[in-house]
């Protein structure tokens, strides 16, 4: 192959392993936007209508989970994709979940978070039981 190929080939190669277009300039400002670790585009926050949200809602009061016909129904009767309708109530069973945790006593808060720092702490550390914990010596 010809240097001249050659050079056209590689220069292809890159800018698709670059993400830049053949024939759009390959200047560092370029590469930089889209080069192999530029980013997306941010995506733009789904703001849903209140009669979605009353939907949603009523739908997550039956089931926490919708999965197949019934979850591509409720998106197409909302005007939504699914993967908004799988992403809400992703997030509404985390809603749920936290508020189902604050309704708990405060002591039984405060003694579960502290377990589980002391759990990550351990996970962290590669610490196994308490009797295996040094916490005097400066090792």
């Amino acid at each position: 192959m010809d240097p001249l190929s050659l050079s056209v080939c590689l220069s292809v190669r890159l800018s698709v392993y670059l993400r830049v277009p053949p024939g759009e300039d390959n200047s560092p400002e370029n590469m930089l936007l889209h080069g192999p670790f530029s980013r997306k585009p941010k995506r733009i926050r789904t703001a849903f209508s209140p009669s979605q949200l009353l939907r949603l809602e009523r739908a997550f009061e039956k089931n926490h989970y919708v999965v197949g016909a019934e979850r591509k129904q409720l998106a197409s009767g909302l005007c939504l994709t699914e993967t908004q309708v799988k992403v809400w109530f992703q997030n509404r069973r985390t809603k749920h979940k936290r508020q189902k945790l604050e309704e708990e006593s405060p002591e039984a808060q405060q003694k579960r978070k502290g377990s589980q720092h002391v759990s990550r702490w351990r996970v962290a550390t590669q610490q196994g039981s308490p009797d295996n914990i040094d916490v005097i010596s400066d090792d």
